[in-house]
């Protein structure tokens, strides 16, 4: 038997090291000054898989040749019928079938002792030692209670590191996803062309008051809403973003609010809308001058006392979201035209953010030049580009009607021209109209008969004009025009 300094030895040994692999020769060197052991193994049982695998071993003779073992058992209780969950079972005959056979090798010497490491009535694996000793005097059961504790750390361990290599991967994914290098970018122009827009920022990031962001379409609203989201107290929580203009009028309340099930033909089942979902965080409320009236009041409503009711539904639920809305729409005009609620403006713009149009700060063109040109050689080419200073040039003598968001496009067809060996700049700026008419109408009738009809991609008339496809829709149904007669 084990004394009891040793033991305590043995448990300040468990104590000071979290990897079996690094326990494990430690500990059999106490045990050697007075269990001389030729061998230990440790086993980590898998439940899940009905396995057991070779966690950490150290001896004089081989490691076990097999590193894991498929067992016929489904259940890890069921190894009581090889006597390791309530005894240690002692092997003389290593040869013989069964357990034994795999997990010693035959070239082990002298006696071989199993015993079954159990942590609140859960085998987490087995301990196997083996020395020229007779088995009473192995002193096993003493050891397997400090080895069980070491193999559950080592399991958490183990644990750990599986959950922190899903968060990275689920990290890069989305970095992947956002175009970025860091979640947390810098915004470029933050210390040019943007700084006055991100004095501001910093001034009401932190508040809860809501936040107009004002300006030109594909200006970049939603990153400067994004670092307001990020800069506040409700950074970890969640950050969503709503185009109003998107939303069918009829479908409004049921994408802000939620609907519960049978209240209109098709809702099947309940739907939390986007207030619900943004709750605790932050709702980016993109072309909000498009809200219809109707729904105008109901947002009212959940600015001033922070309320919803679903579609359908009689119970009043309450959301704690911060509001920040944005448009590129002359709201004042609006107000006088009665298609925007006097009330819902003076709530939302409490503190406006105007966002200049990328043709007031060219200085910034160079440095979107380069993030945008390096994004799109990694995506297309899995290498960056790099515009050259004649490229540079010629990009900060353009006039950017469309804006950041006409940039992004123009780099991207330029990335593809250039087939992956360089920027093609003055080709993709050739294909962009001089100065856009200023008719609506005529202006989406143009580029889609210039781009044969098409929406999406970056020869499409949204990317072409800086809109998204789905806001390029939407105004294309509700001025009554067919794309669709634009193709061949």
């Amino acid at each position: 038997m084990l004394s009891a300094e040793r033991t305590a030895e043995v448990w300040r040994e468990v104590s000071r090291h979290l990897e079996l692999r690094t326990s494990t020769p430690a500990l059999r060197a106490l045990l050697a000054r007075e269990l001389p052991l030729s061998a230990v193994a440790v086993y980590r049982w898998d439940d899940v898989r009905s396995e057991l695998f070779l966690s950490a071993y150290d001896g004089d003779g081989p490691e076990p040749a097999l590193h894991h073992l498929g067992l016929p058992t489904p259940r890890a209780a069921e190894l009581r019928v090889f006597g390791l969950q309530s005894r240690v079972e002692v092997w003389q005959d290593r040869l013989r079938t069964g357990l034994a056979r795999t997990l010693v090798p035959a070239e082990w010497t002298g006696v071989v002792a199993a015993g079954g490491l159990v942590v609140d009535g859960e085998l987490l694996g087995v301990l196997v030692l083996a020395g020229a000793l007779v088995p009473h005097r192995l002193g096993l059961h003493e050891l397997l209670e400090p080895f069980a504790v070491a193999l559950a750390n080592d399991r958490r361990l183990v644990t750990l590191a599986r959950l922190t290599e899903a968060a990275l991967a689920d990290r890069s994914a989305l970095l992947v996803r956002l175009e970025r290098t860091e979640v947390a970018e810098t915004v470029v122009g933050s210390e040019g062309g943007l700084s006055t827009v991100m004095q501001r920022v910093e001034q009401v990031a932190r508040t809860e008051v809501p936040v107009l962001v004002l300006g030109e379409t594909g200006s970049g609203k939603e990153v400067v809403a994004r670092e307001l989201h990020d800069r506040s107290p409700r950074a970890g929580k969640a950050f969503l973003r709503v185009n109003c203009g998107a939303i069918p009028t009829e479908l409004v309340d049921s994408e802000l609010f939620g609907h519960e099930r049978g209240a209109f033909t098709g809702a099947i089942g309940l739907r939390k809308g986007w207030f619900e979902r943004a709750d605790g965080g932050t709702l980016f409320l993109d072309e909000i001058g498009e809200l219809p009236l109707a729904a105008q009041v109901r947002l009212l409503r959940v600015l001033q006392d922070g309320t919803i009711q679903r579609v359908g539904g009689q119970e009043t639920l309450s959301v704690d979201v911060r509001i920040i809305a944005a448009t590129h729409r002359d709201l004042t005009a609006l107000r006088r035209a009665g298609t925007f609620r006097e009330d819902l403006w003076y709530r939302i713009s409490v503190f406006p953010i105007h966002l200049p149009p990328l043709r007031d700060r060219i200085g910034d063109v160079p440095a979107l030049a380069v993030l945008f040109a390096s994004r799109a050689g990694h995506r297309l080419y899995g290498k960056p580009l790099v515009p050259s200073a004649a490229d540079l040039e010629r990009l900060q003598r353009y006039d950017w009607p469309g804006n950041v968001r006409e940039l992004a496009a123009v780099i991207e067809r330029a990335a593809i021209l250039g087939s992956g060996d360089a920027l093609d700049i003055a080709t993709a700026l050739g294909a962009e109209p001089a100065a856009p008419p200023t008719d609506e109408r005529t202006l989406l009738e143009s580029t889609l008969a210039r781009c044969l009809g098409r929406i999406e991609g970056p020869f499409g008339a949204a990317a072409a004009l800086g809109q998204k496809p789905g806001t390029l829709r939407s105004r294309l149904r509700r001025l009554a025009i067919d794309w669709d007669r634009y193709r061949p």
